[in-house]
């Protein structure tokens, strides 16, 4: 059925299979039917590979002003976008179809599970910064208001929200790299909390 195409039919053998053998194989087997259906297939995404390092960012202080907050989370996030050419994008319907599949594997705990479910985070990653940094591009240029810049604030967050489950996803999947992981995770917890910190004005203020 994969291999005929028949994403829809592969998905229900699979959910069914799963309910009367619960093997992480299976599982695999039936993430991987979401991910085909959405366009991303296994023999693509190990294609891929992001060898460059981005500089660490520059932490949050009290002085910045929510549009500087705002455009220093987009540019950190940017600078990662500019290195994952090779990976595959997908559009708002199909990443519904990869959250699926990461929802199938989130209490798999074999190495194998974690990798595929990390692959899988980066693609829906990269798709989710691509949209966002492109309506940021659109916008940033016209007149922007506090509950703007909130939104894209908060959808940074949320998106380094993505990278810490990717980082947890590699740690079980490479045991060895686990404090490098563990270090990585502390280092983007504290972005987080230092931009959190800065306080938004209580007035909506336009730029």
């Amino acid at each position: 059925m994969m291999d005929q195409k028949n994403y829809d039919e592969a998905i229900l053998y699979f959910s069914d299979l799963a309910q009367k053998d619960p093997h992480p194989h299976v599982k695999m087997a039936w993430a991987s039917a979401y991910a085909a259906r959405a366009g991303v297939r296994i023999e693509q995404i190990y294609s891929f590979v992001v060898s460059k390092s981005v500089k660490s960012p520059e932490l949050f202080v009290a002085s910045q002003d929510v549009s500087q907050k705002a455009s220093g989370v987009v540019q950190f996030l940017e600078a990662y976008v500019q290195q994952w050419e090779r990976i595959p994008s997908v559009n708002s319907r199909e990443r519904q179809d990869l959250i699926k599949a990461l929802e199938i594997l989130k209490d798999e705990m074999t190495p194998g599970a974690r990798l595929y479910g990390a692959t899988l985070r980066v693609v829906l990653l990269k798709s989710s910064l691509e949209e966002g940094l492109k309506n940021w591009k659109a916008q940033k240029n016209q007149r922007m208001c506090t509950e703007q810049l909130r939104a894209y604030f908060s959808w940074g967050l949320r998106v380094l929200d993505g990278v810490l489950l990717l980082l947890q996803d590699l740690e079980v999947a490479f045991p060895a790299r686990t404090s490098e992981y563990r270090h990585l995770q502390e280092q983007i917890s504290q972005l987080k909390e230092q931009a959190k910190a800065v306080p938004w004005p209580e007035e909506d203020l336009c730029f």
